[in-house]
């Protein structure tokens, strides 16, 4: 574990950002680790519950194949062929990729408005892919084991258990911030004396 630890923080980005100093650099890598291992959990509960929402509704108004109805023919809805593995097999990217602007006359307006329960009012289309597709990029970065010291980690949690609300009645916000990401955050911070930040 030291070995592979120490093989990625020995990289130019890696250096750069602990400004040189490679026990330093290991050091952010294993944080960077953490607080990826800290947001899993909720990005998970956000991208089931989002392709579920959208499965259920999209089922109700078009079948169970929706997919194969007109106008999803030529998106990557098209990729998984098993009717009983399109909700499982689908990228995070293809369901955030419904609330783009092409959609917001056939699916927008008259289905996926509904989907979601508990949001903001007004709540416009391009809100809701601006908000998924910001979570879709911090979740490529943490499922490519990518750095995400230098995001905005507290506001970008938030965002997720926003978004998780806006699928459930009665909830507007899920949780709060872990132990881990309050401690990385200091961290990602570049904060040297840490005195005044959690303990893990």
């Amino acid at each position: 574990m030291q070995f592979i630890c120490a093989e990625h923080a020995n990289t130019e980005p890696d250096l750069a950002f602990a400004k040189g100093d490679i026990a330093q650099a290991l050091r952010l890598y294993m944080w960077n680790t953490a607080l990826s291992e800290a947001l899993y959990g909720p990005l998970q509960g956000l991208e089931i519950i989002l392709r579920n929402k959208i499965h259920q509704r999209l089922s109700a108004a078009f079948g169970t194949c929706w997919y194969d109805a007109p106008g999803f023919r030529d998106t990557s809805c098209a990729q998984a062929t098993r009717q009983d593995r399109i909700v499982a097999e689908l990228s995070f990217g293809s369901w955030v990729g419904l609330f783009g602007p092409k959609y917001e006359t056939h699916l927008w307006r008259p289905h996926l408005r509904n989907v979601f329960v508990n949001s903001p009012t007004p709540f416009l289309r391009k809100q809701a892919h601006a908000a998924l597709d910001e979570i879709r990029l911090l979740r490529n970065r943490v499922a490519h084991h990518e750095p995400i010291l230098h995001l905005r980690l507290a506001e970008l949690h938030w965002l997720i258990l926003d978004s998780i609300g806006w699928f459930l009645r009665g909830n507007r916000r899920v949780g709060g911030l872990s132990r881990p990401l309050r401690r990385g955050i200091c961290v990602a911070a570049m904060t040297r004396d840490d005195s005044h930040c959690p303990r893990a």
